[in-house]
């Protein structure tokens, strides 16, 4: 009679993770509830910031929040002033928020930024994310 065989899920090394099941390839939706209920302050500063920025520079519009989003995401430096100025705000706010992982910051980037996707189609003067945050701030 033939040995029987362990099952090979036995033998599965539980501490490699695949690129698949890596906390980074999360698909936008999932990040956006999992900040909004984990890490909501985060995003809250992050729109702040922008929203304020806005009121007292009423020429940014979505596409230069965006820019400035996309900045501070890949380490860029900007090309205009006014995004220069958001980019500042969001250094000073993550200046204050040294309580929270750079991984936790990036990802609230992320979902603001996947928001002014969303909301606006960043045409040149468009704050139809703008308008849509300052209801909140």
């Amino acid at each position: 009679m033939a040995k029987r065989q362990p099952p090979k899920r036995l033998f599965k090394n539980r501490d490699r993770v695949s690129s698949y099941e890596s906390e980074r390839s999360r698909s936008p939706i999932k990040l956006m509830k999992q900040m909004a209920g984990e890490h909501e302050d985060v995003l809250q500063n992050i729109e702040f910031a922008l929203v304020s920025r806005h009121r007292e520079d009423p020429g940014i519009d979505d596409r230069a929040v965006d820019e400035a989003l996309r900045c501070c995401l890949n380490g860029t430096g900007p090309t205009d002033d006014r995004v220069a100025d958001l980019v500042g705000a969001l250094e000073a706010i993550r200046q204050l928020r040294d309580d929270i992982s750079d991984d936790v910051w990036h990802d609230g980037l992320r979902v603001v930024r996947d928001s002014v996707r969303r909301h606006s189609q960043l045409r040149r003067g468009e704050t139809g994310y703008l308008a849509f945050a300052g209801q909140y701030v």
